[in-house]
């Protein structure tokens, strides 16, 4: 299952994505009664809808329906209403090696704001006297409908980018002034369901600047997986539906460069994240 939050003529809407055609639920309501509460893609999170049955009444019903090419639809981020924005530092050996810090014994935490958020072809804004700017290709788990495990809890993934400002975040011993800024979390274009991707073990994730790769990890190097970080964070935090955790980067960040070779985003540069099964996230240094 893929879903996804698109603009329409009156706002916000959300639909089921399949193959290179949008499905919005308006149009979907009209087949069946599954999708006549679901108006963006929050709604389909916080429910009790089997992805499953989902995929297969899209299937079944796709030559009645009238769809809308992806490529000419303005994609909104695949979240609207996200109560929690949590990530989680250090998760990939490589990235540990390259960083210079050793790797801990339980996850390093720390968070974003919602307007963070951002979607795909959106820019990213960044301060004026921010000048180390980096990219962090992550991927990013979806909250659903929460009974306190990652087997009952991840409703699906997204691709993020958890944009850094070095220089602010190192300011202090905490991370956040360079982590939370607004515009520092693009994540989209879609939400893949669990029931494609089931718990990410083994999913490519790709970074390039203006083309150019920078980042190529795989998910099976991280230090605690999904369900790990899932069931991590469940013991401290109440998780709900429509709650995001980005959950590391691999190696290649420009901060893991010797200091002589660091060259820091700026304007005009452009950055892809692609995963495997996802799809590509595309944003704007502003």
């Amino acid at each position: 299952m893929k879903i996804l939050n698109f603009l329409d003529k009156d706002g916000p809407a959300g639909g089921v994505l399949l193959g290179d055609t949008l499905y919005p639920f308006a149009e979907l309501s009209k087949i069946s009664d599954v999708f006549k509460s679901f108006q963006i893609t929050d709604d389909v999170i916080a429910s009790n809808a089997d992805q499953n049955d989902i995929d297969m009444i899209v299937e079944e019903s796709k030559s009645k329906l009238r769809g809308r090419p992806i490529a000419t639809t303005k994609i909104l981020a695949p979240v609207l209403r996200s109560g929690k924005i949590l990530c989680i530092g250090v998760n990939y050996m490589e990235h540990a090696k390259e960083s210079r810090q050793k790797v801990m014994e339980h996850p390093t935490i720390f968070c974003k704001f919602q307007d963070s958020i951002i979607g795909n072809m959106d820019d990213i804004t960044v301060p004026k006297d921010a000048k180390q700017i980096d990219y962090e290709g992550e991927l990013v788990v979806i909250i659903g409908r929460s009974s306190g495990t990652a087997e009952s809890s991840i409703f699906g993934y997204t691709i993020g980018n958890d944009v850094s400002a070095r220089d602010l975040q190192f300011r202090t011993s905490q991370w956040l002034l360079g982590k939370a800024l607004p515009t520092f979390a693009p994540i989209g274009p879609v939400i893949v369901g669990k029931n494609e991707l089931g718990f990410a073990r083994d999913l490519q994730i790709i970074t390039r600047v203006n083309g150019t790769v920078r980042q190529n990890g795989n998910t099976s190097d991280m230090i605690f997986d999904v369900r790990a970080i899932v069931d991590y964070l469940s013991g401290y935090f109440n998780l709900g539906p429509g709650d995001i955790i980005f959950t590391g980067t691999p190696e290649g960040v420009i901060l893991g460069l010797p200091e002589n070779e660091r060259v820091w985003l700026k304007h005009g540069d452009v950055i892809d994240v692609s995963i495997t099964g996802i799809g590509t996230l595309t944003n704007r240094i502003n």
